[in-house]
């Protein structure tokens, strides 16, 4: 494997999913054993960006959540089923500093913790299993939506109970990243092994809600982690990093002018020069070069970690005669001229650029502890009628404050100045926009 440290010292669907209970051959049964004390049905959960600790709730069916109070530690969620070889799949959502554990044919532990500010994973990361820590840190902030997948095979025992073969974790994939591949599970001391046993979820400390939880039968041939021929070639982004190719977008389009920022606190983005666009962010590994630098190469990279969309690149500035107006989809008519970037003393970039004859500066940095970052857009000139899109998903809900919540609980925007104008938010086709109109300069939060 070729290890890069770095290349250059520069650089949700949104509704409310029903609750699968259970899948199985032929019924659906509920999955865990209810009532169960401390946890409640619910119809939609958050979490205050001012109130990280807090875990909101609406009545409804669709989503468990255990509320932390002072009365007592709530009970084990224990599956009603006990089963062999098995396919897990679940979404998490913590409050700040919230942990639970997640024991694998009553078990085998997974750990599901807040784990901002960790760089380095370990033992107790969130994703860690059996005390193995995850290849990476791609755990979300808390307030926010994780998914876990897991395919395991049980241990097996031969007619008088003794074990033959030991179980095995084949692949965790935590917010779309396998950080586990076929690890030999060997249950912690003083906890019994079975070829049959349930699924049960334990609450260490603060809130968590659950939801979309599947349970069914391991495949045939379950899938595993595998390299192709070629040796990996991956950027380690040890120091700021910056790094310039063709970039896929799933569903999407190549973007064939990217640059792609990395940082030591392990949170990366993507922009596109040729609208000025912020298109994705993601925490973890930063590039897997291969396809790019491999032989020929075809000149793309790919994400190491777990990503978060900005949807589909277009303007982050657009005119607009009437609040109204269609958001421009590219940048014909707009006298968009890219200018490159300059480094700062960090080698850190400010990207330049010229739109409706104004003169642009894009900031992007990495916020304290790795939660995400902070992007300073400023315009020099006459910015009448021009407008910011901070944010376009299915749904955006205003915590007040100048706090957003966008998408399915996918990531907040924390407003931080935007001088007189004042942001709104307007319907559109494919669901909501954000928009501020831009005075001079504007500085905002993504948060994931």
């Amino acid at each position: 494997m070729i290890l890069l440290k770095y290349f250059s010292k520069s650089f949700a669907f949104i509704a409310h999913a029903t609750l699968l209970w259970c899948l199985t051959a032929n019924a659906q049964t509920q999955v865990f054993t209810m009532p169960a004390k401390g946890w409640k049905s619910v119809g939609d959960v958050a979490v205050p960006l001012s109130r990280q600790q807090v875990l909101t709730t609406t009545a409804g069916d669709g989503m468990l959540a255990h509320i932390s109070e002072r009365k007592g530690r709530p009970e084990d969620l224990v599956t009603t089923s006990t089963y062999g070889d098995i396919e897990l799949e679940l979404s998490y959502l913590l409050t700040a500093g919230a942990g639970a554990t997640l024991f694998l044919h009553d078990a085998y532990p997974v750990t599901l913790t807040d784990s901002r500010g960790t760089t380095i994973p370990m033992a107790r990361t969130n994703g860690a299993a059996a005390g193995y820590p995850p290849r990476q840190q791609v755990g979300r902030a808390p307030g926010v939506w994780q998914r876990l997948r897991i395919q395991f095979r049980a241990p097996q025992f031969d007619g008088t109970g003794h074990k033959t073969v030991p179980a095995r974790l084949l692949r965790l994939e935590l917010n779309g990243v396998t950080v586990h591949d076929d690890v030999q599970l060997d249950a912690p001391k003083g906890e019994s092994e079975k070829a049959q046993a349930p699924v049960r979820i334990k609450i260490d400390h603060g809130s968590v809600a659950l939801k979309d939880i599947k349970i069914s039968k391991l495949p045939d041939a379950p899938v595993s982690q595998q390299w192709n021929n070629a040796d990996p070639i991956l950027v380690n982004a040890q120091v700021n990093t910056t790094l310039r190719s063709f970039m896929d977008i799933p569903d999407g389009p190549r973007v064939v002018h990217a640059i792609s920022v990395g940082h030591s606190e392990q949170v990366h983005y993507t922009y596109d020069l040729d609208n000025g666009s912020l298109f994705q962010a993601w925490r973890g590994g930063f590039l897997d070069a291969t396809p790019m630098w491999n032989n020929r190469g075809n000149g793309t990279s790919k994400v190491l970690g777990s990503p978060i969309y900005f949807g589909v690149p277009s303007p982050a500035i657009g005119k607009l005669t009437t609040t109204g107006d269609l958001w421009p989809t590219d940048t014909t008519g707009t006298g968009y001229k890219p200018n490159g970037y300059v480094l700062d003393a960090q080698d850190l970039p400010t990207f330049r650029y010229h739109i409706y004859g104004q003169q642009v500066t894009d900031a992007i940095r990495p916020l304290t502890g790795g939660e995400g970052f902070t992007r300073t857009v400023t315009v020099v000139g006459n910015p009448e009628d021009l407008y910011l899109r901070l944010a376009a998903a299915p749904t955006i809900n205003d915590q007040g404050k100048g706090v957003f919540l966008i998408g399915d609980n996918a990531w907040y925007l924390k407003v931080e100045d935007i001088g007189k104008g004042k942001p709104f938010i307007r319907d559109q086709q494919a669901g909501k926009e954000l928009l501020v109109p831009i005075t001079s300069a504007i500085r905002y939060s993504i948060i994931f």
